[in-house]
């Protein structure tokens, strides 16, 4: 997966993101079902065998980090 592949989210998060008082905030969009484009490869020191991926939404207006297991490629790209 890379760059410019189109995918559709397969699973729903409760929360968007953990706020200043490491709290979950509460999820507002409804994502699972929707297509998106995955705009970046997010790597981390903790797990570099399992990048997770940032999904942008569009037509929702929301970007989201996404493991490669809460979606499926729809078309890749070249």
């Amino acid at each position: 997966m890379k760059v410019g592949d189109l995918v559709q989210c397969t699973w729903q998060p409760r929360s968007s993101h953990i706020d200043e008082n490491d709290c979950a905030a509460p999820m507002l969009h409804t994502i699972k079902g929707e297509m998106g484009l995955i705009t970046e490869v997010l790597h981390s020191k903790y797990s570099p065998q399992s990048p997770r991926y940032q999904i942008t939404f569009p037509q929702l207006g929301y970007m989201h980090p996404l493991s490669d297991s809460a979606f499926e490629v729809i078309s890749e790209s070249r």
